[in-house]
């Protein structure tokens, strides 16, 4: 059998190549051996989340899986025909929810396929996106180039005991849009939200306080504001800024820590999405990261103006390339970079 051969450690050297991987194995059906996983980290190989993806797409795509336990520094996955359209999974601890469905929600919605996923798991944990960062922001992109998907949470699952209980609905897409976004366009205004769990009432309303603060004093009208206590095994709390228009779609979150006061998370966010705006990018770059190499597969050329181009964007693009041929550019300009993503045979 012909494998696609992904090297783990290359570029950031993180999960994302290998959430990446393995999603573009499911949506082609190829075999794909990655190794040396995460090889530059402290602590080398799969993690909690990273083994969940691949059961769970082994599961719904009916694949062979080899290597897939904590620890483990390769892995070879081999997409089957069956497609599963209902799966749960309690995933143990704070392993992270979010970090699956980057995975999950394209290989799923690229096979035309409808899958209804509850997980238990960390919702707002550290090293990846929020849940309200994922639900409002990541699925209202997605949904203008064809991917579409819901999620509710009825628990939140902060580190270390994790407990949340997210439900993930995905649709077939039926075509994938190409995106041509180069101009960020007027100032937006924000919305905000505010979150804490097993906290007193002031930790988001300080988060929200001090985010608003930053925000106001940069010219941006703050739209909207939503502060709520949610359900949750952990104390933690969230706090997100975000935009979204037709041309725009922008968002920043923050994540609480013991220790940490909640002013400094409220004006992290803040201050990252105020750098976002001024930038003139179109989209945050924790969103290019997920849906520009996703755009090697659609049918035309894309070009997406970003605040820059990370490591882990990339690390995507080059992966990307490898499964599909696709070419891409970059084209600097004053503040940001235009992306344009060249399929191979889509112009």
């Amino acid at each position: 059998m012909e494998y696609v051969e992904v090297d783990g450690s290359q570029g950031e050297g993180g999960g994302q190549i290998l959430r990446t991987a393995v999603a573009f194995s499911a949506i082609q059906g190829r075999a794909v051996r990655v190794d040396r996983i995460r090889a530059g980290r402290d602590v080398p190989g799969l993690k909690r989340q990273h083994v969940s993806t691949l059961r769970i797409l082994a599961q719904v795509f009916g694949g062979e899986l080899t290597g897939a336990r904590e620890g483990s520094s390769a892995v070879t996955f081999v997409p089957g025909d069956r497609r599963l359209q209902s799966l749960s999974l309690d995933m143990g601890t704070a392993a992270s929810i979010t970090l699956v469905l980057q995975a999950v929600v394209p290989a799923v919605a690229l096979t035309h396929s409808r899958l209804r996923l509850s997980l238990v798991g960390g919702t707002d944990v550290p090293w990846s996106p929020t849940f309200d960062y994922f639900e409002r922001v990541v699925q209202e992109t997605y949904k203008t180039v064809g991917i579409k998907f819901s999620m509710s949470a009825e628990r939140r699952g902060y580190y270390p005991r994790g407990g949340g209980r997210v439900t993930t609905t995905i649709e077939p897409c039926t075509s994938l849009s190409p995106l041509n976004l180069i101009s960020g366009g007027a100032v937006p205004d924000v919305s905000l939200v505010s979150r804490s769990g097993k906290l007193p009432e002031h930790v988001a309303e300080r988060q929200l306080s001090a985010a608003r603060a930053v925000i106001e004093k940069s010219g941006i009208r703050v739209a909207s504001s939503e502060l709520s206590e949610v359900e949750s095994d952990s104390p933690g709390s969230s706090i997100l800024a975000y935009h979204l228009a037709a041309a725009r779609f922008l968002g920043s979150d923050g994540l609480g820590a013991k220790g940490k006061p909640a002013e400094e998370v409220g004006r992290g966010a803040a201050e990252r999405f105020v750098t976002a705006v001024k930038s003139g990018a179109a989209i945050d770059a924790n969103l290019a990261d997920m849906l520009l190499p996703i755009l090697s597969l659609a049918p035309g050329p894309s070009s997406v103006a970003v605040p820059s181009v990370t490591s882990h964007l990339q690390s995507g693009l080059e992966l990307a390339g490898q499964f599909t041929g696709c070419k891409w550019t970059v084209e600097e300009r004053e503040g940001n970079v235009v992306v344009g993503i060249h399929p191979k045979g889509g112009g």
